[in-house]
């Protein structure tokens, strides 16, 4: 069975129009192809340049380049090797259809799969290899900066989706095949996103989420960042509806030095924060309905 999946239609239409389980349909370099008997005559039916057949049902891919034989007047598909970043991104995606309960977790809009990470991973020991620029950071220097914020979720989001490659041909078919295989896994399995929490050097926590329609970059999730000491660190999370649930309670610190971060932080966010006779390194937050106040305690 044969889909072409075009790069620049929406996958939710593509999801809505079922072209996963029936029709024909072509993603600029990538065809669906499952049970495929032939993927170099389907590659040769789909247009000039590099494509990929990919076989979901048999978790197979095949890369060719296709050109167009002016002598013989038609198509010729030519195998070329699939650059390493995809066949792994590819595999990892599929392998998420055999998770354990143990890996598995709430995500936003049902059963995700969660993937503990860290800078100082060996290798690939989780999947992907941390971007080096990020190695330093803590989870305080996500919260307080967007910038930094959304150019990890796009460094998260390629080393995810295998567009690490140096061709930006790859790049887009392997982003846009990671979408397919991640609906692809959504839709039979029911894991419909993969959480990644980071724990920093210093101990300190961030998650960010990657569903289907957006595998090209992470999303930072509010309220789930954490510092060294597990309290809730404050980010926008703090003046949405959950906020009371999230940093109401007694929040303790090893120092004054990190209870003082913690307060910047809090500010940053529209919290109240009541500094005087600050004597104790315990802050109590108390939620009344629209605003976090915060107090020495």
């Amino acid at each position: 069975m044969k889909h072409r999946v075009f790069a620049t239609t929406s996958l939710s239409l593509l999801l809505g129009a079922g072209l996963f389980l029936s029709g024909d349909a072509h993603a600029g370099g990538l065809v669906v192809c499952d049970n495929c008997v032939n993927p170099r005559q389907i590659a040769a039916s789909s247009g000039t340049g590099t494509t990929l057949v990919v076989d979901l049902a048999q978790v197979k891919l095949h890369g060719f380049e296709v050109e167009y034989d002016r002598e013989l007047k038609r198509y010729r598909a030519i195998t070329t090797a699939v650059p390493s970043p995809v066949s792994s991104a590819f595999q990892r995606v599929m392998g998420l259809a055999h998770l354990d309960a143990s890996a598995r977790a709430a995500g936003a809009g049902g059963n995700g799969a969660v993937v503990p990470i860290h800078p100082d991973d060996p290798g690939l020991a989780n999947g992907i290899a941390f971007p080096e620029e990020f190695k330093d950071y803590r989870a305080y220097d996500i919260i307080e900066s967007a910038t930094a914020r959304a150019r990890l979720g796009s460094s998260i989001g390629a080393a995810f989706s295998g567009a690490t490659t140096n061709s930006t041909a790859w790049n887009s078919i392997s982003t846009t095949l990671s979408s397919v295989g991640l609906s692809f896994v959504s839709r039979l399995f029911g894991v419909d996103s993969v959480t990644y929490r980071i724990t920093w050097r210093d101990g300190s926590q961030t998650e960010l989420i990657i569903e289907p329609d957006s595998v090209h970059e992470a999303r930072y999730l509010k309220g789930k960042s954490r510092d060294a000491q597990g309290n809730p660190l404050p980010d926008a999370a703090a003046i949405g509806p959950d906020a009371g649930d999230i940093f109401a309670g007694d929040h303790y610190f090893p120092d004054r030095r990190s209870m003082r971060e913690w307060m910047q932080a809090a500010k940053l966010y529209g919290m109240r924060i009541d500094e005087s006779g600050i004597e104790t390194l315990r802050l109590r937050c108390t939620w009344n309905g629209e605003t976090l106040a915060c107090t020495n305690g």
